[in-house]
């Protein structure tokens, strides 16, 4: 081997490496099929490249790099297509000239500047495609460019696999995420059987707060936690007697003190349950209030989680404009200026602002 061919092998083996880290690295069927196409034209110095999909008894011509236009986006059946003979036949099919290969369907072919191509299957064991590349005049491949193909597919193979694994990984999580909701909203619901007046109270509270922290711009996970941990805030009023959470009159102070309990009451429930601990973390201080003067552990400021600040302005919202068994829904103004009055004193100011940024600028509507 002299040494041009050897500097060219190297070139080749650098190149084909690079893209091998991308398609490794790659979570995404269409981002594997855009580096595999330009890959295939760059490293075999062919005129096209194609990058085929196994759909059911039709080949799928998903993507293509080419001189002129080939096939992208259409669909032929197996067994007059090429790709198909490759697929069928778990092996790579070579032709210098296609009009003299009786597997080549001519007339698809005609119109095309195609006049060699080498094509190989993706897996062979169980071929989900095939990738293609194409010169416009008779051609033969070298086995280091056939090579280089089949290092392409295979890499490909890989890359396929494992984006179905992850989201076969991301679906059981959507599952889980599902069956946490539903948990969580039948545990609302309970809460609401001893206390019919507050029915969809914490319900309304989650989307309310979810939206606040949209509104803050904080991502969508951390929303989403949120949320979860509104919809259950009052879970600790399960242990309260219904009679004092439907009492029409005003509540004694012993009473009010028996209600207050309800927080902690709330953080004792989900608090052995590792992945709702930092919901009961939230829920535990949802009644605390910026200047210490809220309950069960007169937190100031700093010792609040913003969490739990944006619920404690939800809730109080979204009960000052709701009926109660002792009086009236109050409205949307008179809940809004109950928060401007009281922000930065027993409120987040960002948080307050953000609530009246949704209602007086954006048009926003309590969720029903």
């Amino acid at each position: 081997m002299n040494q041009n061919t050897c500097a060219y092998t190297l070139r080749i083996m650098e190149q084909l490496l690079k893209v091998v880290q991308q398609l490794s690295a790659t979570h995404d069927l269409e981002a594997v099929m855009d580096i595999v196409r330009h890959s295939v034209r760059e490293l075999t110095g062919s005129d096209g490249a194609t990058f085929v999909l196994r759909d059911g008894d039709s080949c799928y011509y998903a993507e293509e790099d080419a001189i002129t236009p080939l096939w992208k986006g259409l669909r032929f059946p197996m067994k007059i297509c090429i790709s198909g003979w490759v697929m069928q036949n778990r092996q790579p099919a070579i032709i210098e000239d296609i009009y003299k290969d009786n597997r080549i369907p001519i007339d698809a072919y005609r119109k095309t500047f195609v006049r060699s191509l080498a094509m190989v299957p993706i897996k062979t064991n169980n071929p989900i495609g095939a990738i293609g590349c194409y010169w416009s005049k008779i051609y033969s491949p070298t086995p280091e460019q056939i090579q280089v193909l089949q290092v392409l597919a295979d890499t490909a193979a890989i890359a396929i696999d494992n984006i179905g694994y992850q989201e076969n990984i991301a679906r059981q999580a959507r599952l889980l995420e599902e069956g946490i909701d539903g948990t969580l909203l039948t545990v609302a619901k309970m809460v609401e059987l001893k206390d019919p007046y507050t029915s969809g109270h914490q319900r309304r509270v989650g989307i309310l707060s979810f939206d606040i922290a949209c509104e803050l711009g904080w991502d969508k996970k951390r929303c989403e936690t949120l949320r979860r941990a509104a919809i259950v805030h009052d879970i600790g009023k399960i242990g309260i007697p219904g009679e004092l959470l439907s009492k029409p009159s005003q509540l004694t102070p012993q009473e009010f003190s028996l209600i207050q309990t309800h927080a902690e009451m709330s953080y004792d429930i989900l608090k052995d349950v590792n992945f709702l601990m930092p919901i009961a973390q939230i829920i535990c201080q949802h009644h605390e209030r910026i200047d210490g003067s809220g309950y069960p552990h007169g937190l100031k400021t700093e010792n609040i989680l913003p969490e739990a600040k944006i619920i404690a302005v939800a809730d109080v919202f979204e009960a000052m404009t709701s009926h109660r068994p002792y009086r009236p829904a109050l409205g949307i103004d008179a809940a809004l200026a109950e928060l401007i009055l009281n922000k930065g004193v027993l409120y987040d100011p960002e948080v307050v602002d953000s609530l009246v940024r949704l209602m007086k600028e954006k048009d926003y509507r309590i969720p029903e």
